[in-house]
């Protein structure tokens, strides 16, 4: 299972490397034309325009029509101006019929003092590894929103791809597209009120340059990634509400690094938090070295 969770950590942030010039997702991909692209949908390919929160939706939403057994939407709430706040579950068709089952066992398995050891081997012989992938908790970070139906597109659509096939016969995701709506589309705006008709590579340029508050926080200004303890937002509130009902092996929260900045590799700094156990902390080196490798 680790192998394979390692595989889903690559998918999903290999888009964010991506340029603007013709590029391959996944090194030598086939795919079904029965599941629709972002050009079929949207009129242009993910990268070439930033999309809205309601084209991200769109999209996730056209995805999982076109694969109704291998994929569901929900919606886990709303902002605080009212947009949407979905997450999609991705599996092959046997997962996707069994969500209600394996949602039931994730709860049963998270509180050893109502399992014991024993049910929950069981349990786990018969159960997929459920991992949560969120995505543009910083609305002004523009490139996740656009991985995340990447990763929901390449999963679906991939042919003959050993990878995938693993991917989905061992793993329940769940895809976050954007975790902050309102930030998001607050960049989107002054984006394309400044852009001019052509691209503007300067990094002086107004388009890469945000007015006050920017696009980072949520409609009251709160940075939606320092609300998890706290929960003062609907936002955290829906989603810490979702993640409650599944309780996934494995969350990763897809950022955006700036063009300044070394590429970042987990584990984090130290000092850690020192009420976290050995266990939490030795998957980190798991991740970061697996991601290394293929960085290399």
């Amino acid at each position: 299972m680790r192998k394979t969770v390692f595989a889903l950590a690559l998918l999903s942030v290999s888009l964010l490397t991506a340029q603007t010039q013709k590029w391959e997702y996944w090194p030598g991909a086939a795919y079904d034309p029965a599941i629709p692209t972002s050009r079929s949908v949207l009129g242009h390919d993910l990268g070439d325009r930033i999309l809205s929160s309601a084209n991200l939706v769109k999209y996730m939403e056209a995805l999982a029509a076109a694969a109704p057994r291998r994929m569901k939407v929900f919606d886990y709430g709303k902002s605080w101006e009212g947009r949407r706040l979905v997450y999609a579950a991705i599996g092959n068709e046997a997962n996707i019929r069994r969500l209600p089952e394996i949602k039931a066992a994730m709860q049963k398995l998270y509180d050893p003092r109502k399992t014991s050891a024993a049910e929950a081997q069981k349990i786990m012989a018969n159960l997929p590894a459920v991992i949560w992938l969120g995505y543009g908790v910083h609305g002004n970070e523009i490139s996740s929103p656009e991985a995340a139906l990447q990763t929901a597109y390449h999963l679906l659509a991939a042919r003959n791809d050993q990878v995938v096939s693993n991917v989905l016969a061992n793993v329940l995701v769940l895809i976050d597209p954007i975790q902050n709506p309102d930030g998001r589309d607050r960049f989107v705006n002054n984006y394309e009120v400044s852009e001019g008709l052509e691209p503007d590579a300067n990094p002086l340029g107004a388009e890469h340059n945000e007015p006050w508050p920017g696009g980072r926080s949520n409609h009251y200004y709160f940075d939606l990634n320092r609300d998890w303890l706290a929960i003062t937002q609907p936002e955290t509130a829906g989603r810490v509400k979702a993640l409650r009902e599944w309780f996934p092996l494995v969350f990763v929260d897809l950022h955006e690094m700036g063009t300044e900045s070394t590429y970042y590799f987990a584990p984090e700094a130290v000092p850690y938090n020192p009420h976290l156990t050995k266990e939490q902390k030795e998957p980190l080196y798991w991740f970061g070295k697996n991601n290394a490798k293929y960085f290399d």
